[in-house]
């Protein structure tokens, strides 16, 4: 195995485990009633857009699987809604987007991912899809892409040492 990648196997269990701690110990202290940010999908795209397709889906159903396993939702929602999100943004990592264009695709997959994730979870629920829309799915790919942009902005500014 190849030196570099070596690191990225280990670059990436060490941020898997700290946004699935941070996800789980952290992130109930932001929420706002039902609405919280995720910090795993967040990983799944940076991954994706850094590393490639193979990459963000492979780290999509691990992440995904890890989440499941703690939720009572049955065992794969997650897995599958983060394994194709993980999948599309390695996809637009082809493009070479501007940043722009990156956030705008940002917004797009999370979105996509609520999309999936409460399509299925409405089997499994009474509510109905429409009313899971607008209340979970909106208001999540809102919270996450907020905090998404906070972590960005902090990461630009601790990597450029200003």
């Amino acid at each position: 195995m190849p030196h570099d990648t070596k690191y990225s196997v280990i670059k990436f269990i060490i941020l898997g485990l700290g946004a699935f701690f941070l996800q789980l110990y952290f992130i109930p202290l932001l929420e706002i009633k039902v609405w919280r940010p995720d910090l795993i999908l967040l990983l799944i795209l940076y991954i994706g857009y850094s590393f490639g397709v193979i990459h963000g889906t492979i780290s999509g159903f691990i992440l995904g699987l890890f989440q499941d396993a703690l939720s009572p939702n049955p065992l794969g929602m997650s897995s599958l809604a983060n394994c194709i999100i993980g999948f599309l943004a390695g996809q637009g990592r082809q493009f070479k987007l501007a940043y722009n264009a990156k956030v705008l695709l940002s917004i797009l997959l999370i979105l996509i991912h609520g999309i999936i994730f409460f399509f299925l979870y409405q089997f499994k629920s009474e509510a109905s899809y429409l009313f899971l829309l607008f209340t979970r799915v909106f208001p999540n790919t809102i919270y996450t892409f907020a905090i998404g942009i906070l972590i960005s902005i902090f990461m630009r500014s601790k990597l450029s040492g200003t």
